[in-house]
């Protein structure tokens, strides 16, 4: 049975819509769409319909008419950003990985005076840095994208390993793993195994429908 289900987050809002078919969906979401808008016009609220996105989540190449509120259709879109996470129409994460690969080098470079070879700090306080400042830029929640494709998970690998060797100043011939080993640093998979299993345990004794319906997480996949 198709089935709609309101996320809410602050000001941001998300309608999902799930079924077997295409129509199915389409129309539990168009009821709720409707229902919805009756609602805000009940209560004197007015929101920029413009500002709507809808993306059709599924590896089918036709796309069913696209959803409509205040008889207005909301057009489809390949992605769309939802608390700071942006969501492809395949789930690849791929739009996400590489815009926080950028996000990352142009942090690096503003912060090049503090980590660049010509920094006075110490080792252990630009390793503070990266740690606080740069790698959270890579993790944010990665629970929800590192089941992405490791191509994909490599390319932030690799963003880590050019990062640390430029703050430890290490020469070419030094292994990325020698350096992790002496700084007791984790690998970005190792270090987003060891976030995702703990965002998980903790989110077990979660009310919340959305998170409820996650499938638990198994360490050894």
């Amino acid at each position: 049975m198709p089935d709609t289900e309101l996320c809410l987050f602050a000001d941001d809002t998300a309608i999902l819509s799930s079924g077997k078919t295409a129509d199915a969906t389409m129309k539990s979401l168009n009821n709720h769409l409707t229902e919805l808008g009756k609602w805000l016009i009940k209560w004197k609220i007015k929101i920029n319909s413009d500002k709507c996105q809808a993306v059709y989540f599924s590896r089918k190449h036709n796309l069913p008419p696209p959803p409509k509120i205040y008889r207005r259709a909301i057009p489809w879109h390949d992605e769309t950003k939802y608390l700071g996470i942006t969501l492809d129409k395949k789930l690849t994460f791929k739009p996400h990985i590489e815009k926080i690969k950028s996000d990352l080098k142009r942090a690096r470079a503003q912060l090049k005076p503090l980590l660049g070879k010509n920094s006075k700090l110490s080792l252990d306080v630009r390793m503070l840095l990266y740690k606080s400042l740069l790698r959270p830029l890579i993790s944010y929640a990665c629970p929800v994208w590192m089941a992405a494709a490791n191509n994909h998970i490599k390319g932030l690998e690799r963003v880590q390993n050019v990062t640390v060797r430029r703050i430890t100043r290490m020469p070419w011939f030094i292994r990325n793993e020698d350096i992790r080993k002496d700084l007791d640093l984790l690998s970005l998979k190792d270090f987003y195994k060891k976030i995702a299993e703990k965002f998980y345990r903790k989110i077990d004794s979660s009310s919340n429908a959305a998170i409820i319906n996650i499938p638990s997480y198994d360490p050894r996949r």
